[in-house]
């Protein structure tokens, strides 16, 4: 990748990148450009993925269980609004 085509990229992705930065960056991504070469010249043409390890999905059958009515579950509470737990907004607010 050349400084070129990384001040485009930084334009095309809004990002700032200012000028000591740049030479690091670049080296980062020719490295990550390196990377992605080598897993794709990775040989899988002749791989056999008979998953021989066993491994199957299980699923459970879904169970209706009982449930607490919802003015059980709020009487307890000591604030609430329209059969909700009402709590402050703590960020921000």
């Amino acid at each position: 990748m050349t400084k070129e085509e990384l001040e485009n990229v930084a334009i095309l992705s809004k990002l700032e990148i200012k000028d000591d930065e740049i030479d690091e960056i670049l080296k980062d991504m020719q490295n990550i450009i390196k990377f992605a070469d080598g897993i794709n010249k990775a040989q899988t043409k002749d791989l056999n993925h008979d998953f021989s390890n066993s491994l199957q999905n299980v699923l459970r059958e879904d169970v209706i269980i009982k449930s607490y009515e919802q003015e059980e579950i709020l009487k307890n509470s000591k604030t609430k609004e329209d059969g909700f737990f009402y709590l402050k907004n703590s960020v921000g607010g």
